[in-house]
């Protein structure tokens, strides 16, 4: 398991998570740019402004659901994957769109039709509240750390792409099939197309893609939180929610939706009347298409310069930019001066991409650690722009509605609302840029102390400062680093070493592991050199160890033993080995050292015609060396006359209590007073995962 990953491995993960986030804002867009026909087929009035705020508060709906479906699918990237939460999200999406398409209108079925939308548009705001937070994190977290704002900006073109697209179907459909055609069935067209497509994605990413490297070792070390939605409002990180949601995302939401949407409505037919709604589209379609580039170009801007400039930018010269923009707008929208209405909508598009570029993401990505990184995502994510940004069309519509102005309207909500929202992060906010999400898996952050001695060191001197540090291994510093643990000392002793040999000879060599690399390099070296403890430095200095026990925290296991349902469906006989290794009571020391070397284990029963006697351990070993033990004496002489034991037909979970209550990490398994196996922590956490 390695941190890093191949240029091609990105490649591939950054093309699917593009393509899931694309085709889930085609299909959530649809509607939106839709919804001056939706709102004659499922909301009738003869009041059309009335109409269009019926349709339009559907559209809201979906994004007030936003923030709900991060919370759900927070819940179950953080806990099961990013992967899989992605997926589901795109299959709800999938569900929902479809539904709209299909779904038969007012004119058919009444009333039921208009909940239908509202129905439908729930579960799509559900789907896109955890699946674009879902792709954030899932291709934030591959990427490498000092290209986070370029890569992250490539996937932040997806919401602009996809609006662009719908803009351009609807063009196309419209067309082909003439507006009579299009404005009584063909508009269902999009819908259908959009969605039949999101599956073909979803079936590649489920096949083919595998969960990113940052969850992976979540899972390896056991860091996944239990409950990431209790920890992302507790007081250490929904300050940082908020002030992601209100002063960040909150802040651009209500431009982002002006510049990328209600500028359509506003020189459309449900306003000043400019154009028709086919041309609104088709001028913010290619005008968005003409400033992609802008999005990967700003986050590899924030790369270099930081995050705060950038979208401090992207707020303040984009709200500031408004009231000049739609006052261009009306002056030479009477005019029917397409060209220069393109290039405001362009100009609107460009602020876009520096707002909305790979800066908000990795942001985001770098505000908050890996254990409730997709749940905290999301929810400022979907706060900002599904609440915030998506209620844009229907608070400018409703302001309309008082004033009749739709100019004043327009700046009221995009121009002042944001500059007051972005003053936290102005005045409070931090520059994340040099922040490592790796970083809370630095091979130092799982190191203990431990004990340093020059190779040359007797092996009896290793001993004694190992039985007085409390300790099971020693590194050992010369020309080459070693482990010198309590299966060195077996070694030793099984090949008939003299104690004060000098303990280099018995230690496994293994690479010491700088400090500030990713502790996968720990797993690596534990498998490649088949250890159980590596040594951690920094520079050329030894600061620490982690052991393998620590690493894969089998305390924790053990303790969520006491909570799993499937610890009571094993027995301990199902988990323990069916091999039973063990001495007799005349066995010698140094036999029964021999064996646990032979089978490479540290833990031994005395059996005598099958009745448990006692057991020794590795550790009992080592502390019988420290006190001049006599190696060629029967091990009953030494051995533990009171072990803890467990019946076979035991459950799991009483296993674990016991192994937490008497802190030990085996236990014979006994039958009728006869000892018929031994359960080690392995083995449990091998069988409840």
């Amino acid at each position: 398991m390695s941190v890093q990953v191949s240029f091609r491995q990105v490649a591939g993960v950054a093309a699917v998570a593009w393509s899931g986030a694309f085709l889930e804002w085609l299909d959530f867009y649809t509607y939106a740019l839709l919804a001056g026909i939706v709102a004659k087929v499922f909301f009738p009035s003869t009041d059309p402004i009335a109409s269009l705020l019926a349709s339009f508060a559907a559209l809201a709906i979906g994004f007030l659901f936003r923030p709900l479906g991060a919370i759900i699918f927070g819940k179950i990237g953080d806990q099961f994957g990013r992967k899989v939460a992605f997926i589901t999200a795109m299959t709800l999406m999938l569900a929902g769109t479809l539904g709209i398409g299909l779904l038969p209108g007012y004119a058919e079925i009444g009333i039921l039709a208009s909940v239908g939308v509202f129905l439908l548009r729930i579960i799509q705001g559900l789907a896109l509240g955890g699946g674009y937070g879902a792709a954030i994190t899932y291709l934030g977290e591959f990427v490498p750390e000092h290209r986070r704002g370029l890569f992250t900006g490539f996937l932040f073109t997806t919401p602009a792409a996809g609006m662009a697209t719908v803009g351009a179907l609807i063009w196309l459909f419209s067309t082909y099939l003439g507006s009579q055609a299009y404005n009584a069935w063909g508009w269902r067209l999009n819908f259908i197309v959009a969605g039949v497509i999101v599956f073909l994605i979803v079936l590649v990413m489920h096949l083919f893609y595998k969960e990113t490297p940052v969850f992976s070792m979540l899972k390896a070390v056991r860091r996944v939180t239990s409950a990431p939605i209790r920890e992302v409002f507790s007081r250490r990180y929904l300050p940082l929610v908020l002030l992601a949601w209100i002063g960040v995302v909150g802040a651009h939401g209500p431009i982002w939706y002006t510049n990328q949407l209600f500028n359509t409505y506003y020189i459309g037919p449900n306003f000043q009347k400019y154009v028709d709604a086919a041309t609104a589209s088709a001028l913010l379609s290619t005008a968005t298409y003409a400033a992609l580039w802008m999005y990967p170009l700003f986050g590899y801007i924030s790369d270099k310069i930081g995050r705060k400039p950038v979208l401090l930018l992207g707020i303040y010269g984009n709200a500031l930019w408004f009231p000049i923009a739609f006052w261009l707008i009306d002056q030479f929208g009477p005019q029917k001066n397409l060209t220069a209405l393109w290039l405001l909508f362009w100009s609107m598009t460009l602020f876009n991409g520096i707002g909305y570029s790979g800066a908000m993401s990795a942001f985001l990505l770098e505000l908050f650690p890996a254990r409730i990184r997709l749940s905290a995502v999301s929810l400022a994510y979907n706060l900002g722009y599904g609440v915030t940004g998506g209620l844009t069309p229907f608070v400018i519509t409703w302001l309309y509605s008082m004033n009749h102005n739709i100019y004043l309207s327009t700046l009221i909500w995009s121009t002042a609302v944001p500059m007051v929202m972005a003053l936290w992060y102005l005045l409070k906010g931090p520059e994340t840029l040099g922040v490592r999400i790796w970083a809370e898996f630095s091979a130092e952050k799982f190191a203990k102390k431990t004990v340093t001695l020059p190779a040359t060191t007797p092996i009896r001197e290793v001993v004694s400062r190992l039985l007085q540090a409390g300790s099971k291994y020693a590194v050992l510093t010369g020309s080459v680093v070693g482990v010198f643990g309590t299966r060195s000392l077996l070694r030793a002793l099984s090949s008939g070493a003299s104690l004060d040999e000098p303990a280099e000879k018995y230690a496994t060599k293994v690479p010491c592991i700088q400090a500030d690399h990713p502790v996968t390099e720990v797993f690596v070296a534990l498998e490649q050199y088949n250890v159980r403890a590596v040594p951690i430095c920094r520079g050329n200095e030894v600061v620490g160890i982690v052991e393998a026990r620590d690493l894969i925290n089998e305390a924790l296991a053990l303790r969520s033993a006491l909570r799993k349902k499937v610890a009571l469906r094993f027995t301990a006989a199902d988990a323990a080995p069916r091999e039973l290794i063990s001495v007799g009571p005349e066995t010698t020391l140094k036999e029964a050292v021999d064996t646990m070397v032979k089978y490479d284990i540290g833990f031994l029963p005395v059996v005598e015609g099958g009745k448990l006697l006692g057991v020794i351990s590795e550790s009992d070993i080592m502390k019988l060396v420290g006190k001049g033990a006599d190696f060629n004496a029967p091990v009953s002489a030494y051995m533990n006359e009171k072990p803890i034991t467990i019946n076979k037909q035991a459950t799991l979970r009483d296993a674990a209590e016991l192994m937490v209550k008497y802190n030990i990490r085996h236990l014979p398994v006994v039958e009728d007073g006869r000892v018929v196996a031994v359960l080690s922590v392995k083995d449990i956490v091998k069988v409840i995962g």
